[in-house]
Protein backbone atom coordinates (compact mmCIF):
# COMPACT_ATOMS: atom_id res chain seq x y z
CA UNK A 1 0.00 0.00 0.00
CA UNK A 2 3.14 2.09 0.75
CA UNK A 3 4.27 1.80 -2.97
CA UNK A 4 0.99 2.96 -4.24
CA UNK A 5 0.55 6.10 -2.17
CA UNK A 6 3.76 6.67 -3.43
CA UNK A 7 2.86 6.41 -7.16
CA UNK A 8 -0.20 8.69 -6.00
CA UNK A 9 1.72 11.06 -4.80
CA UNK A 10 4.01 10.92 -7.89
CA UNK A 11 1.00 11.59 -10.08
CA UNK A 12 -0.25 14.67 -8.43
CA UNK A 13 2.74 16.06 -7.95
CA UNK A 14 3.35 15.47 -12.53
CA UNK A 15 0.05 17.12 -13.23
CA UNK A 16 0.40 19.84 -10.22
CA UNK A 17 3.73 20.71 -11.96
CA UNK A 18 2.45 19.88 -15.66
CA UNK A 19 -1.07 23.00 -14.83
CA UNK A 20 1.33 25.05 -12.90
CA UNK A 21 3.61 25.29 -16.08
CA UNK A 22 0.33 25.56 -18.59
CA UNK A 23 -0.91 28.66 -16.16
CA UNK A 24 2.72 30.34 -16.40
CA UNK A 25 1.94 29.92 -20.28
CA UNK A 26 -1.41 31.90 -19.99
CA UNK A 27 0.48 34.96 -17.78
CA UNK A 28 -0.78 33.47 -14.64
CA UNK A 29 -4.27 33.10 -15.42
CA UNK A 30 -5.89 29.73 -14.33
CA UNK A 31 -8.86 28.48 -16.47
CA UNK A 32 -11.74 26.69 -14.93
CA UNK A 33 -10.15 23.19 -15.46
CA UNK A 34 -6.70 24.21 -14.46
CA UNK A 35 -8.43 24.63 -10.90
CA UNK A 36 -10.68 21.39 -11.51
CA UNK A 37 -7.23 19.67 -11.75
CA UNK A 38 -5.46 21.56 -8.94
CA UNK A 39 -8.40 20.06 -7.04
CA UNK A 40 -8.37 16.65 -8.87
CA UNK A 41 -4.49 16.22 -7.34
CA UNK A 42 -5.20 17.11 -3.85
CA UNK A 43 -8.02 14.79 -3.67
CA UNK A 44 -6.04 12.07 -5.20
CA UNK A 45 -3.76 12.58 -2.31
CA UNK A 46 -6.38 12.46 -0.07
CA UNK A 47 -7.50 9.12 -1.39
CA UNK A 48 -9.77 9.94 -3.98
CA UNK A 49 -10.03 8.68 -7.71
CA UNK A 50 -6.59 9.25 -9.88
CA UNK A 51 -8.05 8.21 -13.67
CA UNK A 52 -8.65 11.92 -14.80
CA UNK A 53 -4.97 12.53 -13.38
CA UNK A 54 -4.03 10.29 -15.33
CA UNK A 55 -5.41 11.29 -18.47
CA UNK A 56 -4.87 14.50 -18.06
CA UNK A 57 -1.17 13.44 -17.24
CA UNK A 58 -0.73 11.32 -21.12
CA UNK A 59 -2.75 14.41 -22.66
CA UNK A 60 0.06 17.08 -22.06
CA UNK A 61 3.06 14.91 -22.12
CA UNK A 62 1.88 13.11 -25.64
CA UNK A 63 3.86 14.18 -28.58
CA UNK A 64 1.89 17.22 -30.34
CA UNK A 65 2.48 15.64 -34.05
CA UNK A 66 1.79 11.72 -34.11
CA UNK A 67 1.21 8.62 -36.37
CA UNK A 68 -2.59 8.84 -36.95
CA UNK A 69 -2.71 5.30 -37.41
CA UNK A 70 -2.66 3.66 -34.28
CA UNK A 71 -5.51 5.78 -33.30
CA UNK A 72 -7.57 5.37 -36.89
CA UNK A 73 -6.84 1.71 -36.07
CA UNK A 74 -9.43 1.45 -33.05
CA UNK A 75 -13.02 0.38 -33.39
CA UNK A 76 -15.59 3.04 -33.66
CA UNK A 77 -16.45 1.55 -29.83
CA UNK A 78 -13.12 2.09 -28.82
CA UNK A 79 -13.33 5.76 -29.97
CA UNK A 80 -16.46 6.73 -28.80
CA UNK A 81 -15.39 5.19 -25.34
CA UNK A 82 -12.69 7.40 -25.34
CA UNK A 83 -14.38 10.63 -26.24
CA UNK A 84 -14.11 13.36 -23.61
CA UNK A 85 -17.07 14.04 -23.81
CA UNK A 86 -20.60 11.28 -24.02
CA UNK A 87 -21.51 10.96 -27.26
CA UNK A 88 -24.86 12.13 -26.53
CA UNK A 89 -23.55 15.46 -25.75
CA UNK A 90 -21.27 15.30 -28.15
CA UNK A 91 -23.61 15.05 -30.82
CA UNK A 92 -25.66 17.95 -29.58
CA UNK A 93 -22.22 20.89 -30.28
CA UNK A 94 -24.22 21.72 -33.89
CA UNK A 95 -27.20 22.80 -32.26
CA UNK A 96 -30.29 21.61 -30.57
CA UNK A 97 -33.19 23.23 -30.66
CA UNK A 98 -31.92 24.90 -33.75
CA UNK A 99 -28.53 24.98 -35.76
CA UNK A 100 -25.76 27.38 -35.46
CA UNK A 101 -25.93 30.03 -38.15
CA UNK A 102 -23.88 33.08 -39.50
CA UNK A 103 -24.76 36.13 -41.80
CA UNK A 104 -27.98 34.58 -41.67
CA UNK A 105 -26.94 31.55 -43.01
CA UNK A 106 -26.97 27.23 -41.53
CA UNK A 107 -23.40 26.97 -40.21
CA UNK A 108 -22.49 23.41 -39.88
CA UNK A 109 -19.91 23.15 -37.54
CA UNK A 110 -19.52 21.93 -33.87
CA UNK A 111 -18.91 24.55 -31.34
CA UNK A 112 -15.34 22.86 -30.58
CA UNK A 113 -15.06 23.66 -34.49
CA UNK A 114 -15.75 26.88 -33.94
CA UNK A 115 -13.24 27.50 -31.39
CA UNK A 116 -10.67 25.61 -32.84
CA UNK A 117 -10.48 26.62 -36.20
CA UNK A 118 -9.36 30.26 -35.91
CA UNK A 119 -6.54 29.02 -34.10
CA UNK A 120 -4.92 26.55 -36.71
CA UNK A 121 -6.24 29.49 -38.87
CA UNK A 122 -4.05 31.97 -36.90
CA UNK A 123 -1.09 29.86 -36.78
CA UNK A 124 -0.87 28.33 -40.22
CA UNK A 125 -1.90 31.56 -41.95
CA UNK A 126 -3.07 29.87 -44.94
CA UNK A 127 -2.07 31.23 -48.59
CA UNK A 128 -5.49 29.05 -49.61
CA UNK A 129 -8.39 27.13 -47.98
CA UNK A 130 -10.17 24.66 -49.74
CA UNK A 131 -13.87 23.66 -48.62
CA UNK A 132 -15.45 20.80 -50.00
CA UNK A 133 -19.19 20.72 -49.46
CA UNK A 134 -20.31 24.29 -49.76
CA UNK A 135 -23.71 24.04 -48.75
CA UNK A 136 -25.43 27.64 -48.74
CA UNK A 137 -22.21 28.81 -48.24
CA UNK A 138 -22.00 30.02 -44.33
CA UNK A 139 -18.89 27.73 -43.53
CA UNK A 140 -17.08 29.43 -46.56
CA UNK A 141 -17.94 33.25 -45.43
CA UNK A 142 -16.83 32.22 -42.04
CA UNK A 143 -13.76 31.10 -42.63
CA UNK A 144 -13.15 34.55 -44.48
CA UNK A 145 -14.37 36.57 -41.79
CA UNK A 146 -12.06 34.55 -39.76
CA UNK A 147 -9.08 35.16 -41.92
CA UNK A 148 -9.46 38.43 -42.06
CA UNK A 149 -9.81 39.12 -37.95
CA UNK A 150 -6.48 37.32 -38.15
CA UNK A 151 -5.98 40.53 -40.82
CA UNK A 152 -5.33 37.77 -43.53
CA UNK A 153 -6.77 37.35 -46.94
CA UNK A 154 -6.07 33.99 -48.58
CA UNK A 155 -7.67 32.60 -51.56
CA UNK A 156 -10.19 30.54 -50.43
CA UNK A 157 -12.54 28.26 -52.73
CA UNK A 158 -15.76 26.48 -51.79
CA UNK A 159 -17.07 23.79 -53.64
CA UNK A 160 -20.15 21.89 -54.09
CA UNK A 161 -22.16 20.11 -56.71
CA UNK A 162 -24.93 22.47 -56.76
CA UNK A 163 -24.48 26.15 -57.25
CA UNK A 164 -24.54 28.67 -54.38
CA UNK A 165 -26.58 31.83 -54.47
CA UNK A 166 -24.11 34.34 -52.36
CA UNK A 167 -21.32 36.57 -53.83
CA UNK A 168 -18.47 37.69 -51.70
CA UNK A 169 -15.55 38.71 -53.02
CA UNK A 170 -13.13 37.13 -51.06
CA UNK A 171 -14.87 33.44 -51.61
CA UNK A 172 -14.60 31.62 -55.34
CA UNK A 173 -17.42 29.60 -55.11
CA UNK A 174 -17.39 26.68 -57.69
CA UNK A 175 -19.85 24.64 -58.85
CA UNK A 176 -18.51 21.11 -59.65
CA UNK A 177 -18.29 17.41 -59.01
CA UNK A 178 -15.46 16.29 -55.75
CA UNK A 179 -14.89 12.76 -58.26
CA UNK A 180 -13.26 15.26 -60.70
CA UNK A 181 -11.61 17.67 -59.03
CA UNK A 182 -9.08 18.06 -61.98
CA UNK A 183 -11.79 19.95 -63.34
CA UNK A 184 -12.61 22.16 -61.31
CA UNK A 185 -9.18 23.00 -59.70
CA UNK A 186 -7.51 23.62 -62.77
CA UNK A 187 -5.16 26.32 -61.04
CA UNK A 188 -3.64 24.21 -58.50
CA UNK A 189 -0.37 25.12 -59.53
CA UNK A 190 -1.06 28.71 -58.92
CA UNK A 191 -2.63 28.67 -55.55
CA UNK A 192 -0.51 30.22 -52.74
CA UNK A 193 1.09 28.16 -49.83
CA UNK A 194 0.41 26.69 -47.14
CA UNK A 195 -2.95 25.11 -48.00
CA UNK A 196 -5.83 24.50 -45.89
CA UNK A 197 -7.89 21.79 -46.88
CA UNK A 198 -12.00 20.88 -45.80
CA UNK A 199 -13.35 17.47 -46.82
CA UNK A 200 -16.83 18.50 -45.82
CA UNK A 201 -18.54 16.74 -48.93
CA UNK A 202 -18.59 13.44 -48.01
CA UNK A 203 -18.66 11.73 -51.52
CA UNK A 204 -15.67 10.23 -53.70
CA UNK A 205 -13.60 10.47 -49.95
CA UNK A 206 -10.78 8.33 -51.35
CA UNK A 207 -10.83 9.94 -54.64
CA UNK A 208 -10.39 13.57 -53.16
CA UNK A 209 -7.83 12.06 -50.62
CA UNK A 210 -5.42 10.78 -53.28
CA UNK A 211 -6.14 14.47 -55.44
CA UNK A 212 -5.23 16.16 -52.82
CA UNK A 213 -2.37 13.79 -52.05
CA UNK A 214 -0.58 13.88 -55.18
CA UNK A 215 -1.01 18.22 -54.74
CA UNK A 216 -0.31 18.59 -51.01
CA UNK A 217 3.50 20.04 -49.72
CA UNK A 218 5.04 19.99 -46.32
CA UNK A 219 2.92 21.52 -43.65
CA UNK A 220 -0.75 21.74 -45.33
CA UNK A 221 -3.78 20.76 -43.63
CA UNK A 222 -5.49 18.36 -44.32
CA UNK A 223 -9.08 18.02 -42.07
CA UNK A 224 -11.80 15.02 -42.79
CA UNK A 225 -14.80 16.22 -41.13
CA UNK A 226 -17.49 13.70 -39.92
CA UNK A 227 -15.05 11.30 -40.11
CA UNK A 228 -16.46 8.98 -37.84
CA UNK A 229 -18.10 6.80 -40.79
CA UNK A 230 -14.81 7.55 -43.30
CA UNK A 231 -12.47 6.00 -40.89
CA UNK A 232 -11.84 2.74 -43.06
CA UNK A 233 -11.12 4.96 -46.59
CA UNK A 234 -8.65 7.34 -43.72
CA UNK A 235 -7.08 3.76 -42.54
CA UNK A 236 -6.52 2.67 -46.35
CA UNK A 237 -5.45 6.35 -47.34
CA UNK A 238 -2.99 6.40 -45.00
CA UNK A 239 -1.48 2.94 -45.27
CA UNK A 240 -0.62 3.65 -48.70
CA UNK A 241 1.39 7.04 -47.76
CA UNK A 242 2.59 5.56 -44.69
CA UNK A 243 4.74 8.67 -42.26
CA UNK A 244 3.29 11.22 -45.13
CA UNK A 245 1.26 12.47 -42.38
CA UNK A 246 1.03 13.50 -38.74
CA UNK A 247 -2.16 13.70 -36.47
CA UNK A 248 -2.46 17.54 -34.75
CA UNK A 249 -3.14 16.35 -31.77
CA UNK A 250 -3.36 20.17 -30.73
CA UNK A 251 -6.27 21.08 -32.10
CA UNK A 252 -7.57 17.82 -32.44
CA UNK A 253 -7.02 17.24 -28.12
CA UNK A 254 -7.73 21.02 -27.32
CA UNK A 255 -10.87 20.07 -25.13
CA UNK A 256 -10.06 16.06 -24.42
CA UNK A 257 -9.49 13.42 -26.52
CA UNK A 258 -11.39 14.22 -30.13
CA UNK A 259 -13.43 17.06 -29.86
CA UNK A 260 -13.65 18.26 -33.50
CA UNK A 261 -15.60 16.80 -35.83
CA UNK A 262 -12.74 15.85 -37.47
CA UNK A 263 -12.31 12.80 -35.42
CA UNK A 264 -8.43 11.46 -35.47
CA UNK A 265 -8.51 13.40 -38.81
CA UNK A 266 -6.79 16.73 -38.27
CA UNK A 267 -3.69 15.79 -41.22
CA UNK A 268 -0.47 18.27 -41.60
CA UNK A 269 1.41 16.96 -44.31
CA UNK A 270 5.06 15.79 -42.59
Amino acid sequence: MAGLGHEVDELAETAERLVSAKVARQGGIATYHDHHIRRAAAGARRGGRTGELSAYVELLTAERFQDPLPRLDRSDREVLAALAFPVRNFVATQGVSDHLTWAGRPLYKTVFDLACYPMLIAELAPGTIIELGSGSGGSALWLADVAQAHGLRPSIISIDRTEVDLRDDRVSFRTGDVGHLDEVLTDCADLPRPWLVIEDAHAHVRTVLDFFDARLTAGDYLLVEDSLAKRTTLREFLRSSPHRYHLDTRYLDLFGQNTSSAIDSILRRA
